[in-house]
């Protein structure tokens, strides 16, 4: 996730937007649903201006 989060990082700062609160993750399927770590579906939000 880190890289994911750092290629979302560059391209708000690319396109001229900011950051305008902490970022936050939505856990569509998670470890609770499924051990298998290829299943897991989770949405990075950036809150951006």
């Amino acid at each position: 996730m880190g890289e994911a989060y750092a290629t979302v990082a560059s391209w708000i700062k690319a396109n001229g937007y900011k950051m305008n609160g902490h970022m936050f993750n939505i856990y569509h399927v998670s470890p609770a649903q499924t051990k298998n770590p290829d299943e897991f579906v989770t949405e990075a939000c950036f809150p951006v201006e």
